[in-house]
């Protein structure tokens, strides 16, 4: 091969991965949502890393980047359970996600509006997905699937479990004493 044919299969091979960074079409998240109970409370946040595009993907902290929320989806397998976000039109949002950062369940967020109110929890399976971006404008999702156990003000959150060879969920029982 000649110089100008490495060269050229070196700027194909560029150009694709910049062209391609497969963004959105390769990830359904970006990086994994915590959540935990604090004082009785359901609190949703962010893990330090999420995945960033390009050629070669990689990690960035969200403590060396300014990572806006501007959407939070809460869903059980039947039911949304809230969903809230910044309205049409508002570019930015006043809620920087950082790995201590707990957003309330059904708290109000200020400049975001209810798409869906929330409805009170109860012992299920949960999905959490939070929607934000970063001062690249990169995508930064954080998506968790989790379990509720308990009652009001007495919450435990597991890990939820895939029933191996299927496509569902469960709750592994807490061990009884």
């Amino acid at each position: 091969m000649t110089a100008n044919s490495y060269r050229s299969v070196l700027l194909s091979v560029l150009a694709f991965g910049f062209l391609c960074d497969g963004q959105a079409m390769s990830r359904h998240h970006d990086g994994d949502a915590r959540v935990w109970v604090r004082n009785g409370t359901l609190c949703i946040g962010a893990d330090e890393t999420y995945e960033v595009p390009g050629f070669f993907s990689r990690k960035a902290r969200l403590d060396q980047n300014e990572v806006v929320l501007y959407a939070v989806q809460v869903n059980r397998p039947s039911a949304q359970a809230w969903e809230t976000s910044t309205p049409p039109g508002v570019t930015s949002s006043t809620l920087r996600l950082r790995s201590d950062t707990c957003v309330e369940y059904g708290e109000p967020i200020v400049s975001f509006e209810n798409q869906v109110p929330p409805q009170p929890l109860e012992p299920d399976i949960y999905e959490v997905l939070l929607q934000a971006g970063d001062q690249k404008n990169r995508r930064a999702w954080f998506y968790k699937r989790f379990c509720l156990i308990g009652k009001a003000g007495d919450w435990l959150v597991r890990d939820a479990e895939r029933v191996e060879g299927t496509h569902e969920w469960r709750c592994e029982p807490l061990p009884t004493p």
